[in-house]
Parts: structure tokens; sequence; C-alpha cells
């Protein structure tokens, strides 16, 4: 099979898993519409303060493994560009999913499971400070902040994947603008 069509192949894929909003899923378990609550933002911190912990970190663990199952093992297989692909997809479908066209979420989670990988070594390094920066100042957005740029930096010195690096910190960037633009602050 042609490489091309194996990569948009995989970006179709991804884009479509990235559409699934695993929130709206869980909070319906609970018969709770997430939408109507707090930020009205299906991710793992309004699950979490809105309906409780169990269901906002499995949330996150749901959405980071969304992340990982699109790039980790293209990464493994030693293809760089196209576990981008899948990230890029993946990250697609969440901020914008065509067919529901309701966002599924900011995407912080989901692309910290993208980040991990592509930079596995990069994250587990910074693993420990980013949870502990989320105990003590309880705010997702400065722990994203520190994750992404920490386990690029990190990620760049042990990996030397240049492309990958970019990558997690333009994946940064598309989840600050999607914040910015869905809170009213941009």
């Amino acid at each position: 099979m042609d490489i091309d069509i194996v990569l948009i192949l995989w970006f179709v894929g991804s884009y479509i898993l990235g559409s699934i909003s695993l929130g709206d899923i869980v909070a319906g378990f609970r018969g709770v519409d997430i939408r109507s609550l707090g930020t009205g933002n299906p991710g793992a911190a309004n699950i979490y303060r809105e309906i409780g912990p169990a269901y906002g970190v499995a949330v996150f663990f749901l959405d980071l493994a969304k992340g990982l199952i699109v790039t980790i093992p293209i990464y493994l297989l030693g293809s760089t560009w196209m576990a981008v692909f899948g990230m890029l997809g993946v990250i697609g479908g969440h901020i914008l999913p065509a067919p529901w066209r309701s966002s599924v979420g900011t995407g912080m989670a989901l692309a910290m499971g993208t980040t991990l990988g592509l930079l596995p070594l990069g994250v587990l390094i910074v693993a420990f400070p980013t949870v502990a920066i989320m105990k003590f100042s309880k705010n997702p957005g400065y722990t994203g902040a520190f994750f992404f740029i920490s386990s690029s930096a990190v990620g760049w010195l042990i990996h030397q994947n240049l492309v990958a690096s970019i990558a997690v910190l333009l994946a940064a960037i598309a989840i600050l603008v999607k914040s910015l633009i869905q809170y009213r602050e941009f």
C-alpha cells in the first residue's frame, strides 16, 4: 500500500477517534448533561468539579489514552511523521468534530497523551513535577503550560527529535487558542 494512502487513512482514523466525546459518554453514565453544568466543557476538569473526582480522573485517562493510541505505536515503529499525522488528526477531531458539530473539549489531556506517544521518556521525567504543580496550584492551565514546555524541552534533550518536539509545542498552542476562544478570553 502506498505510504500516502496510509498517512491519509491514519489521519482520518485519528480524526474520527478524536471526535468522540468521552466526557459526554462518561457523564451520560451518570445521567448528567455536562454541557449544561459549570463551564459546559465535557473535559476532565469540568467533570471533576461537577460530577465527581472519580469521573473527572476517568475522563482524563481516557482522553490521555486516545492521544497515546494514535501516536505511540507508530512512533515505536520508527515513523515520527506518521505519529505527528495521528496527533494532528486526533487533536483536530477533538477541537473541531465535523460529524457532531460540537466541540469535544479543549483537548489538554488528549494532547498530553500525544506528547507521551511522541516523547515518552521526556514525559516520564516531567510527570512527577507536573502532578506536584497540579496538586499545589489547582490550575490546569498553568499545569498544562509547564507540562508541554518542559516535556518538549526534556524530550528534545533525550530523544533528539526536533519534529516531535515542535509538534508538541504546536499542539500546546492549538490547545491554548482553543481554550481562550472557548472561555471567551481571546
